[in-house]
């Protein structure tokens, strides 16, 4: 018998360290351009003759690049986490399919509730963006934010199930489906509104390449952080069951869970 859940977390180790390794090479320069304009801004507004003192721990870039993939190893174990319940949901409201399309449609709501929907409500920002006084409000709705959207996602699947097994074929059906998307629609446009967003202006030393370069970098990482956990989950399963199915007297007692 084949477990999703600790193929899921062990595939988010093993991914969350590759998109470490993205990060590391893509974003990470772009940090380091943002983080010497900051020092640069700083400086600038500092009376004159007077030094500036970082008055923080210096930490090698070094650790910082090991930190870094370590964070996203982590990451990976809580989106694994996430997708094996999302891929349990997408497999019972859609029988029949097979493990790709399951796997695959799980990843794809994963990145869509927890990372671009929230992305796009919150974008993610370089260094130096954002008041220290706001970032305990920020993080809290943002927080309230992400439960609200996967919590519409689960819904949706439990919805899609609902209809599937009441209306198996006929008009009855899809006219259930498009009842569910448009309430999924409202659910997602009201939390969008009336949630509040980041207050925190981009300060005008940032460039607006900058900006964009790090959001794009950040939002391919979760992509293929979710999609690389959705893909290697499914490779993995069938690539044991088809070594287990070479022995005629094991491939009875096979079964994903």
């Amino acid at each position: 018998m084949t477990s999703v859940l600790p193929v899921s977390l062990v595939m988010g180790v093993v991914v969350g360290l590759l998109v470490g390794a993205y990060f590391n090479v893509f974003n990470v320069p772009v940090m380091e351009w943002a983080i010497s304009l900051e020092e640069a801004a700083a400086a600038a507004e500092a009376p004159a003759g007077e030094a500036e003192d970082g008055g923080g721990i210096a930490v090698s870039l070094g650790v910082q690049r090991v930190g870094m993939a370590a964070g996203l190893a982590v990451l990976g174990v809580l989106f694994g986490a996430v997708f094996t319940g999302l891929y349990h949901l997408v497999r019972l409201a859609s029988p029949g399919w097979n493990m790709w399309a399951w796997s695959s449609i799980a990843g794809f709501l994963g990145f869509w509730a927890i990372s671009l929907f929230a992305q796009l409500k919150y974008p993610l920002n370089p260094p130096g963006i954002g008041e220290g006084t706001s970032l305990l409000a920020r993080q809290g709705f943002q927080f309230l934010f992400i439960a609200v959207s996967i919590l519409a996602v689960v819904g949706v699947c439990f919805a899609v199930r609902k209809v599937v097994q009441s209306q198996p074929h006929g008009v009855g059906r899809w006219l259930g489906l498009s009842g569910i998307a448009a309430a999924y629609a409202v659910v997602a446009i009201a939390a969008f509104l009336l949630i509040p967003g980041n207050p925190d202006a981009i300060p005008e030393w940032v460039p607006e390449g900058l900006v964009i370069m790090f959001r794009s970098f950040s939002i391919i990482g979760h992509f293929l952080l979710w999609m690389g956990i959705a893909l290697g989950v499914a490779g993995y399963i069938r690539y044991k069951e088809k070594g287990i199915c070479a022995n005629p007297a094991a491939a009875e007692r096979v079964s994903v869970g």
